[in-house]
């Protein structure tokens, strides 16, 4: 289907059993269920989409910008080829969660001092595991919450308000009123690094401790850490209506990511989540992700016959590798197994390769070019057969090309939290380790380093070695950082999802300078990165700065103020 990205075409073409290994264990769905949400970009009005998509048993849902959401029997997928309307269709990625010191070292607390910049009248959006809204951290010094909505899309898709809110905090018994827990902790977590106040330690305040708050909670309530680009997609057009409703300006902190794709920006869901970032008055800051040294990319140029070599931990039932190349390049591939078994030379210009090598069955497909990349992609999928495992150990894929044309590959793991942690490449690349949706363009991308010893996190998603674009845009601190945790209290995490918060009230902070306060209303998207940007730190005398690790440098909110007023104050 030409029109379907390579996960959705594999999921048409293979046997029933693996169809249900990869829904269930890639977090696209249960088994037991009949029905699967597809990502669309279609033409025409949304009134006849929506007729279209009912006569053949489905429902849609409108995300604006031509973008939406199907949901439709299994069965019935390829009734959506006939949709003249739609121009193409993508599987919904599977997310992974990316887990006052600090303040100081991002320049946070000279801008709350010097500026009286506490994030008032400004919107801070996270979309996340929930929140612990009784919490002391998000309520006012009189006890009433700063939350304006939560909307917790894993339960029955229910909105609370403001008011409800406050009604919950009043009662003997909150629950009983608003049934909204954060059992992962982590986007209370996130949310005390970027908002908390109140009646809580001061040196346990948020950026913005003033902002207002709101929470898309996407995740399970067991384990909290996967969840589905589509609800990403609603999370985002959620956060953007309310802004508009309630006339705030909005930043929306993302702290998931995926490596489903080949992170050029290319997807439906980084396609979306730029337009959004370039036509409303929104900073969207998004985590690079915790894979820069998790061994799941390894790239380089295609040349003659080279060996890529990936160890299988025990018990990996399914396993996916994506490859994206160069489509001057034809190459050949053969896999080869840890006892040495050989599938034999299969071409990669066929659309379909399969077959078994001892207990482990592997297909190979190949898209060819679709509207949105002329490079396609491969996917290379290995199974255990029955109620087998993929067999364990060193695994060797001989690639070999003789076209005579300059050209380069990558090749990705899933995300780690969604692998044994023994599934990796040997001979791995740090490169390109930044996570879907990091890799748009216009959002800002943080990454994460050592406050203390100011060194780059060895987890944190490194970028292109091209530097087109530029990722991470800066890095903030993201190690040991504490914060509110459900029920009470305050404890340190890691990851680049601790980073990224404190870029999103950074930013609620030029909002409130340059919007709420009226000193320049155009303070947001492209705009609000620059000053960021130039503002920040580069004090590493070894480092040539921008790279694709530390990106322009260290968050320093007071560098981006003072370039402001020297480029616009004293105009």
């Amino acid at each position: 289907m030409q029109k379907a990205d390579g996960l959705l075409n594999l999921l048409i073409n293979v046997p029933e059993s693996i169809r249900n290994e990869i829904i269930y264990g890639y977090g696209i769905g249960d088994v037991e269920e009949t029905n699967i949400e597809l990502i669309i970009l279609y033409s025409g009005t949304p009134e006849v989409m929506e007729e279209k998509i009912n006569a053949i048993g489905g429902t849609f849902e409108d995300l604006d910008f031509s973008y939406g959401i199907i949901t439709i029997p299994r069965g019935d997928i390829e009734k959506l080829i006939g949709i003249r309307e739609i121009n193409y269709i993508e599987l919904p990625k599977n997310l992974y969660l990316s887990f006052e010191p600090s303040n100081r070292a991002s320049c946070i607390t000279e801008v709350n001092t010097n500026y009286g910049l506490e994030g008032e009248g400004v919107l801070i959006g996270f979309i996340d595991s929930g929140i612990d809204y009784v919490n002391q951290s998000f309520r006012l010094e009189n006890g009433d919450t700063r939350i304006d909505f939560i909307y917790d899309l894993y339960e029955n898709r229910r909105i609370y308000t403001r008011e409800e809110i406050n009604a919950a905090l009043r009662s003997p018994d909150p629950y009983s009123v608003v049934p909204h827990f954060d059992r992962a902790g982590h986007g209370t977590h996130v949310a005390g690094i970027a908002c908390a106040g109140g009646n809580i330690p001061r040196r346990f305040y948020g950026v913005a401790p003033r902002s207002s708050i709101a929470m898309v909670k996407m995740t399970r309530e067991i384990g909290g850490q996967g969840a589905k680009s589509t609800q990403l997609m609603r999370g985002i057009k959620f956060l953007i209506d309310i802004a508009y409703e309630l006339k705030k300006p909005l930043v929306i902190n993302i702290s998931f990511s995926t490596n489903d794709g080949a992170h050029t920006g290319n997807s439906l869901l980084e396609q979306y989540i730029e337009i959004v970032s370039t036509v409303q008055r929104v900073n969207i800051v998004v985590a690079a992700g915790n894979e820069g040294d998790r061994a799941h990319h390894v790239g380089g140029e295609l040349v003659g016959e080279q060996e890529i070599r990936f160890n299988v931990g025990i018990d990996e039932r399914l396993l996916i590798i994506q490859l994206f190349k160069s489509f001057l390049k034809d190459i050949d591939l053969n896999l080869i197994s840890p006892s040495g078994t050989s599938s034999g030379e299969l071409r990669l210009t066929n659309a379909l390769n399969q077959g078994r090598i001892g207990n482990t069955e592997y297909i190979v497909f190949n898209t060819g070019p679709t509207p949105f990349s002329i490079d396609g992609e491969i996917i290379i999928l290995l199974s255990g057969v029955g109620e087998e495992t993929i067999a364990s150990g060193i695994w060797t894929m001989d690639m070999t090309t003789n076209e005579n044309v300059l050209g380069s590959y990558d090749m990705w793991l899933p995300i780690a939290e969604g692998l044994n942690i023994a599934t990796r490449f040997l001979g791995p690349s740090t490169a390109n380790t930044v996570g879907i949706p990091g890799t748009v363009p216009d959002v800002i991308t943080v990454g994460s380093y050592n406050f203390i010893n100011s060194t780059i996190s060895p987890f944190s998603g490194r970028g292109n070695a091209e530097l087109n674009p530029i990722k991470p845009d800066l890095v903030a601190p993201g190690e040991n950082i504490e914060s509110s945790t459900p029920g009470g209290g305050f404890e340190p995490r890691s990851g680049t999802s601790m980073a990224t918060p404190q870029v999103a009230g950074a930013c609620g902070l030029l909002m409130e300078f340059g919007i709420v306060k009226g000193n320049d209303p155009y303070l947001y998207g492209e705009r609000s990165k620059y000053f960021l940007l130039k503002g920040a730190n580069r004090s590493r005398i070894d480092v040539q700065y921008p790279n694709n690790s530390w990106g322009y440098g260290t968050l320093c909110l007071a560098g981006a103020l003072r370039v402001w007023n020297n480029e616009v104050a004293s105009r």
